[in-house]
């Protein structure tokens, strides 16, 4: 569909990272500005928008799983409180304690949903992208068809004026007769109570453009006011021209090109994908894993624990001493000389110096907490999972997404009927709308010249002024055809595009 601006468009300001339009600064609005405003701001459009970013992640999720382990970090800590400790029958004193772990891991699943998942969520990411661009092509045919509105309401709310002027005149023309005595008090009455009735269509047909101004400004997504949106001129213009219909061809183009069936053909496939996928659950799981252990005990009172350690040392350096004294009193009652090692006991003597180098190692190897850890070991593991009987919830799975997928496919094929009818009837509409257009032009101009002539016969005394009325209800009823007719035609050509699914050049090349 094809339009011309008559006026230069003042540039839309886009306002904060939403995109949103102040509309203190729209003074005028093309077809174009309201329906790239409209791709901005309006809500519902985009809601549409957001679905594809999930959608795409969901494709990356689905192919990293497949491709890559999933990995684990876990971190604890914690205290102990002193107390006794039980192991079987046996009892020990326990310190109170700080403690904590942590557990790396590496995991990866392989079954049969991890291999079709990526398949099935690129066909889902397909599917949003095509449910945008039916959106976006819904959402231009909204605009466009509200735009037409408010142009068509305005050009009616202009004729209202018009023939409100007209009857104005009409009561004049009757006052001055009725003051000369060619015309009677009755025409006069019947003057004025006509012009009354045209300033009321009049009044109606001007709030009625300014209630679709404001309608066709909450579509583009934006808020106004009333005085504002006053001041907002359309200043797009459409004209007529003698269309090119190929029925066929374009049915040909709707049935390949249509958004709106794409769209719904995508959905069918990602159900299919999903099939695939619901079947894979009879597939085994394989599971491998690897993971990495580590751990700190801290003592709280590290002053008790040193004052373990030195009393243990200085027990155990005190029984050296002993053993070293016992053997030299043995081989002195045997009179052999005692080996080297015992010839000075006092070499086993714990020394207030290494009681000191305890300590400072003590507290050293107990400071653990919290990341001082002791690692244990690699471990690797590996799991195979045959799934024999899972209370048939499988099969209910498989069911559920065929039972999807033939709903789909149904959709599609009704779609595909719904779409030939709507072409098939748009194409006949637009012919149609044309033909009336030129028609309604022919009776329009016929009309004036019956008014034109009924007025000249008035003022002459040759006519009544009911024939008055008569002519003037005609050619006020034809203008409003003409304009109806006008604007049918485009409001025509904008559903046969919605129908197709795209914008049409359908001028002839004559």
């Amino acid at each position: 569909m094809k339009w011309r601006a008559i006026h230069l468009t003042v540039a839309v300001c886009l306002v904060g990272f939403a995109g949103t339009v102040s509309a203190q600064q729209i003074t005028t609005l093309t077809l174009e500005d309201a329906i790239e405003i409209a791709r901005q701001n309006n809500p519902n459009f985009l809601a549409t928008q957001n679905d594809l970013g999930p959608a795409r992640w969901n494709v990356r999720s689905a192919t990293s799983n497949l491709f890559l382990p999933s990995a684990n970090l876990n971190f604890s800590a914690g205290w102990q409180d002193e107390g006794i400790e039980r192991v079987g029958g046996a009892t020990f004193g326990q310190p109170a304690l700080l403690i904590s772990n942590y557990s790396f891991s590496l995991s990866y699943n392989l079954n049969g949903t991890t291999l079709f998942a990526p398949a099935q969520r690129r066909a889902e990411a397909r599917a949003v992208e095509r449910r945008i661009e039916d959106a976006n092509i819904q959402l231009r045919n909204n605009v466009t068809q509200a735009y037409l509105e408010v142009l068509r309401l305005q050009e009616q709310a202009e004729q209202a004026e018009r023939e409100f002027r007209r009857t104005e005149e009409h009561l004049r023309l009757a006052e001055a007769r009725q003051e000369v005595g060619a015309g009677t008090r009755l025409e006069t009455m019947q003057a004025d109570v006509t012009r009354g009735q045209a300033e009321v269509n009049m009044i109606v047909a001007f709030n009625q453009a300014r209630v679709a101004k404001l309608r066709l400004i909450s579509a583009l997504g934006v808020e106004v006011s009333a005085a504002q949106a006053e001041e907002i001129e359309l200043v797009s213009e459409f004209d007529v021209f003698q269309p090119d219909v190929d029925t066929q061809a374009l049915l040909q183009v709707a049935l390949r090109s249509n958004p709106s069936l794409i769209a719904a053909r995508a959905d069918r496939d990602a159900a299919n994908s999903g099939v695939k996928t619901a079947k894979a659950s009879y597939l085994p799981t394989l599971s491998l894993r690897a993971s990495w252990v580590g751990f700190t005990r801290e003592e709280t009172d590290a002053d008790a624990l040193v004052t373990r350690a030195v009393n243990s040392a200085e027990s155990q350096a005190a029984q050296s001493v002993q053993l070293c004294n016992t053997f030299n009193e043995l081989y002195d009652l045997s009179g052999g000389t005692p080996p080297p090692e015992f010839s000075n006991c006092s070499q086993y003597t714990f020394t207030s110096a290494e009681a000191d180098s305890l300590a400072r190692r003590t507290r050293l190897t107990n400071d653990q907490f919290p990341f001082a850890f002791s690692n244990q070991p690699l471990s690797l593991s590996a799991f195979l999972s045959i799934p024999i009987f899972t209370g048939f919830n499988r099969q209910v799975q498989v069911e559920q997404a065929i039972t999807r997928r033939n709903d789909l496919e149904y959709q599609v094929r009704g779609l595909e009927l719904q779409i030939t009818a709507d072409v098939t009837e748009a194409a006949h509409n637009l012919e149609t709308a044309y033909q009336t257009v030129i028609l309604q032009r022919e009776n329009t101009a016929r009309a004036r010249e019956e008014l034109r002539l009924a007025q000249e016969r008035y003022q002459l005394g040759a006519g009544t002024f009911l024939e008055l009325l008569d002519s003037q209800t005609l050619a006020a009823q034809a203008e409003v055809d003409q304009i109806n007719a006008l604007y049918s035609f485009h409001q025509s050509l904008v559903a046969l595009e919605a129908a197709v699914g795209r914008q049409l050049e359908l001028r002839s090349s004559e």
